[in-house]
């Protein structure tokens, strides 16, 4: 890592004002995924068994277990362990893939797409009302990059 840093890597022109920024763009992040992480919770779900149902929905076609694990950047282990409990649940269903038998896909039930459809309606409205401070936390950051590549 010291020698990352020592081999010229622009760690080292830092400013207040970027740590700063960066602080508040964390910060409003974070507010965002503590209402997020509330909001499964109350529908009953753990917060990443919501992302998990919401990489299904918007995934085009039907995906698989790995590309579900890319996605939430999990380990294919426990997205196995989430699609479990959700099946159990009967908030998703597992099918093989009709390219690979070997291969399981995930899809939704009527039961798991009502109760994220309630879910992403609270975030869009959530986001409405926070998503003007996250890019304005945001703007400082992309701001002063953009001055770095473009002297």
């Amino acid at each position: 890592m010291l020698r990352y840093i020592q081999e010229g890597h622009p760690t080292q022109d830092l400013t207040a004002a970027d740590y700063q920024a960066l602080s508040e763009f964390r910060y409003q992040v974070r507010r965002f995924l503590r209402f997020s992480e509330q909001a499964a919770r109350r529908a009953g779900l753990e917060p990443a068994q919501h992302q998990l149902l919401l990489a299904v929905k918007a995934y085009a076609g039907q995906p698989t277990v790995g590309a579900l694990a890319e996605r939430l950047q999990l380990r294919h282990h426990s997205v196995v362990g989430l699609i479990d409990r959700l099946a159990e649940s009967g908030l998703a269903r597992r099918t093989r893939a009709a390219g690979d038998r070997r291969q399981v896909c995930v899809r939704l039930t009527p039961k798991s797409e009502a109760v994220l459809r309630k879910l992403s309606a609270e975030h869009r409205t959530e986001l409405a009302s926070a998503g003007s401070a996250m890019a304005a936390a945001l703007q400082p950051i992309l701001a002063r990059q953009s001055n770095k590549e473009n002297p």
